[in-house]
This record gives C-alpha cells, sequence and structure tokens, in this order.
C-alpha cells in the first residue's frame, strides 16, 4: 500500500472540496461551521500525506493547483461509485424520486439530456423536472430555494447560492451557410442576434464585442430564446454566437457555418448554481454523477 494511504483521512478531503467549491478558506470555514485554522490545518494535513500542494492563493482567494483539480475530479468519482456499489450489493434501493433540475436555456437543449440520458441508464429510471430560464432566473430560484439545484452559464454572480464549475464552452460566431457576409469580419453594420438581457450568453458576448468597440445597435435582433436565434440565423437575419454545444448538428448539416474571426475567441463556464445546504436524494446524485462524467460528452 503506498505511504500516503496510511496518513489519508476521507474527511480532509471534504473540506478541501468545500475550499474549492467556494473559492475561499473564510467560505468554506462558514460553510462548514468551523474555524478558518481548523480548514488550512485540514488542507495541510492532506497536502503532506500525498506530498503535493492543492491548494494556491490569489488576490481574490484561493484555487486549486492541477494536483487540486485531479484529486477533486477522482474524489467526486469515487463518490459516484460509492453510490453504485451500494445499490449493487444490497439490491433494495428504493426508486430514485424525479430529478428537480434548473437550467438556462442553452445548457437545458444541448447538454441535460445527454447527461440525464447517462445517469437514467446507470441508476435507473428517474423521472425529471425541467425548469428553463437564462442565468439570472435560475439563480433567483435556486437562492430562493424553488429549485434545488441548477447549471448557468457566463459569469454569474449571487450572494446565497455557490457556483462550482462543471465545464468550459465556446462561443462561434456563426451565420447561414448561404449567408452573403464575410467569412473573416463582422463589422459595424453586420446585424447581431442578441439574447435578451439576463442571459449569461448575452453578457459574455456583449463584453466581447466591447473589446473591439461593437455594441448593442438599433438594427440588431433581440431574441428570447436559442432556438428562436438559430431559426433567425438560418434566415440570414445577422450573426449568432451560440454555444458548440447548440449549433454541433446544424454545422454537421452544413445549414451554418462559422465566421473565422480570430480576433474573437468567446471562451465561457458552464456552472453549478447550488444552495448553501448540501444537496440530498436525486439531486445529490445527479450533481455527483455529472460532475465526474461530463468529460465523456460528445457535442
Amino acid at each position: 500500500m503506498p505511504p500516503a494511504r496510511d496518513h489519508f483521512d476521507s474527511r480532509h478531503l471534504d473540506v478541501l472540496r468545500a475550499v474549492i467549491d467556494a473559492g475561499s478558506i473564510t467560505k468554506a470555514a462558514r460553510q462548514l461551521h468551523v474555524s478558518q485554522p481548523a480548514v488550512t490545518a485540514s488542507v495541510q494535513k492532506l497536502e503532506g500525506a500525498l506530498g503535493v500542494t492543492l491548494l494556491e492563493r490569489y488576490a481574490r482567494g484561493v484555487r486549486p493547483t492541477e494536483a487540486g483539480r485531479k484529486l477533486l475530479g477522482h474524489a467526486r468519482r469515487v463518490d459516484s461509485l460509492l453510490d453504485e456499489l451500494v445499490a449493487d450489493v444490497t439490491e433494495r434501493e428504493a426508486p430514485l424520486a424525479p430529478l428537480v433540475l434548473g437550467a438556462s436555456t442553452t445548457i437545458a437543449a444541448g447538454l441535460v439530456p445527454k447527461l440525464f440520458a447517462r445517469f437514467r441508464a446507470q441508476h435507473g429510471a428517474a423521472g425529471l423536472r425541467l425548469v428553463v430560464g437564462n442565468t439570472s432566473e435560475i439563480i433567483a430560484q435556486v437562492e430562493s430555494g424553488a429549485l434545488p439545484l441548477g447549471l448557468v452559464e457566463g459569469p454569474p454572480r449571487a450572494a446565497r447560492v455557490r457556483l462550482e464549475r462543471l465545464l468550459d464552452d465556446t462561443l462561434l460566431p456563426v451565420v447561414a451557410a448561404s449567408s452573403p457576409f464575410r467569412r473573416d469580419n463582422v463589422d459595424l453594420d453586420t446585424p447581431v442576434l442578441w439574447r435578451e438581457v439576463g442571459s449569461g450568453t448575452r453578457t459574455v458576448v456583449e463584453r466581447a464585442l466591447r473589446k473591439i468597440g461593437r455594441k448593442p445597435m438599433p438594427f440588431d435582433l433581440e431574441l428570447g430564446s436559442t432556438a428562436a436565434i438559430r431559426r433567425a440565423v438560418g434566415l440570414s437575419l445577422g450573426v449568432a454566437f451560440l454555444s458548440r454545444w447548440s449549433v454541433g448538428e446544424d454545422l454537421a448539416a452544413g445549414r451554418l457555418r462559422v465566421l473565422r474571426l480570430p480576433e474573437l475567441n468567446i471562451q465561457r463556464r458552464f456552472s453549478w448554481a447550488l444552495p448553501s445546504a448540501p444537496l440530498g436524494g436525486t439531486a445529490a446524485r445527479f450533481h455527483a454523477f455529472a460532475s465526474a462524467e461530463h468529460e465523456g460528452l460528445e457535442v
């Protein structure tokens, strides 16, 4: 047995997970109802047992090192495997309650169906109630307790909701395959198809276009869903910035094409929106499963 296993305490791993999710030792201590020195000591014991540095400090708090990210990913897979082990060994697991999940529109259309199909295949016939809204709406419902957890996009901020990275996404500048718009340019006269204010996609796109001097114009279109924007861009009404998760089929079928705009590499994050209290039931199972399994999904 490796020497580190002799001194490895899984409770320290729970503390590390809380610190990484909170982005701060102080916030993690508050959530765990322990002192800040106790949290620091727990992380240091884990680092000592493994012989690696797991956290690095920066101006706004702490973030995981590469070793810390790997350890957290393995821990989530272990959680999911333990759930599966108990279910297989006991063979008397109660049926899962329906999953109640909030998701912003892009994630609801492109990512959730694939994640839930794999979850259901592994964990049995759970039901699903999916609440769809923009990022601000989903965060507000998690904050109020109306939703047990959510998946949101962009750079959200919330006082009473924990945000935890799921995966990174790319927003692609797309036009209709037959569109007259040039392949290498979006000038000030090119109509842009926007999501509504409050959408995580809009926030990220506005920030990126502002850097090249482009802001919303009177001749632009504002549409309230990803599906509406996909339809409008297919009719050559302008250029849209859409998630790779939402346009994969359109690109493969030749209905849309990607503009080559090297000055616009728009990245954003898909994040869990989680309540301050621990998850339970089907929500906890889905969170652990999706956090461990998402890397294998195809766009």
